[in-house]
């Protein structure tokens, strides 16, 4: 099977997941976190897309973007190229450092974001790094909680929380403690039935066959062939004419 085409249009967002080869681990250090990290600002600037989160653990990362000026595609392979070729040059390897293609989930609109952001930040909790969210320091998460500008496009999210940017941060660290129950890696598209129907291509009807293609695909003699095509077209002919002939009686 094929894989499916991906959906991209300006301003579309996205939950992304890329993983290491074979799911290696290729964010051991700290040094490799900041490069990648560095590459995502960088992009960020270059081609206009909009970060609502982030996290970085040792063998992925997940991100959640809405595009700009450059669709998904691209910014991605800006990304995932310069640090494969950082982490080649610096770590004496070779072959493919990231898994295939990264993994990109359409979310619908700004009312999803919320709960894919905690799931994105409660990674490492759920994985025993850590006991809670702030805890982990390659994350987004501190940046809501402290009201940090700029990298991290902040204020969609705790402005749909609350106008007052204090309560709204007390409202964001309250819902960042609550566990999750669904798993946003496994869906094909965040948001109601609606979008999920709007992102599935359309099925391609199958060519109907005129009456030439079904008798050669049964592999009928020559004879034959003609002889069912004489029937068939008297049948049609005579079809035709029966309306003229009761014309006349």
């Amino acid at each position: 099977m094929g894989r499916k085409p991906r959906v991209e249009y300006a301003g579309a967002i996205y939950h992304v997941i890329q993983r290491g080869n074979n799911r290696e681990y290729i964010f051991e250090r700290d040094s490799d976190k900041h490069f990648l990290l560095r590459e995502i600002e960088n992009r960020k600037v270059g081609t206009g897309f909009l970060l609502y989160g982030y996290v970085i653990m040792g063998n992925h990362y997940h991100l959640v973007l809405q595009s700009g000026e450059q669709p998904l595609s691209k910014v991605m392979h800006f990304i995932n190229g310069s640090f494969g070729r950082y982490y080649i040059s610096n770590c004496g390897r070779t072959g493919h450092v990231f898994e295939g293609r990264y993994k990109a989930i359409p979310v619908q609109n700004e009312r999803y974001l919320l709960a894919v952001l905690r799931y994105v930040h409660r990674n490492p909790v759920r994985a025993g790094i850590c006991r809670r969210a702030p805890n982990y320091l390659w994350s987004s998460d501190k940046f809501y909680r402290s009201n940090q500008k700029g990298f991290v496009d902040i204020d969609l999210l705790l402005d749909m929380l609350s106008t007052n940017r204090e309560r709204a941060i007390n409202q964001y660290i309250a819902f960042m403690e609550q566990e999750d129950k669904v798993d946003y890696e496994q869906l094909e598209a965040l948001g109601d039935e609606t979008f999920a129907l709007k992102l599935q291509p359309p099925k391609e009807e199958p060519a109907r066959k005129n009456l030439d293609q079904i008798l050669k695909d049964t592999g009928i003699s020559p004879a034959d062939y003609e002889l069912v095509k004489k029937k068939a077209l008297g049948k049609e002919t005579s079809f035709l004419l029966r309306p003229r002939m009761l014309g006349k009686q």
